[in-house]
């Protein structure tokens, strides 16, 4: 499994992508390193691309304490964590539900799911309508 992330500040946004098999601690692993880039803010919204993900790790008391240490991690700051899950495939939609699950009651935290990319970048407020136009523009700025 493969889980990358990118800070792109000109949309006040981290898009981690995932691809493969999920492992819960590749997962944990990127968030911490993502947490302490010197570019980092927690007032950044989050988009996972989960629409190349294969399998998910099926382990529920580990999901819940890696979701309390994201959590932790990339704790908000003034306004609520904003996370957009898009799953387009059943693995993707099971990572995304979990994860919802997971941060029940978490009040600092608004997880949303969706499987259109168009739509999910305008939930975001995003003028564009695929994540490698975000990406380009990203490298423009």
């Amino acid at each position: 499994m493969t889980v990358k992330f990118s800070i792109l500040h000109h949309r006040a946004l981290i898009l981690f992508t995932y691809s493969g098999a999920v492992g819960l601690q590749e997962s944990l692993d990127a968030v911490a390193a993502c947490s302490a880039h010197p570019s980092y803010s927690p007032e950044l919204r989050q988009l996972c691309d989960l629409t190349r993900v294969t399998s998910v790790e099926r382990n529920s008391l580990k999901l819940l304490n890696m979701q309390a240490k994201i959590a932790d991690n990339l704790r908000p700051g003034s306004t609520d964590l904003i996370v957009l899950f898009l799953a387009t495939t059943p693995a993707g939609q099971e990572l995304a539900q979990s994860a919802r699950r997971s941060w029940e009651g978490l009040n600092s935290v608004i997880v949303l799911i969706h499987d259109r990319e168009d739509e999910a970048l305008t939930m975001l407020g995003l003028p564009e309508r695929r994540i490698c136009d975000l990406v380009t523009a990203s490298a423009k700025a």
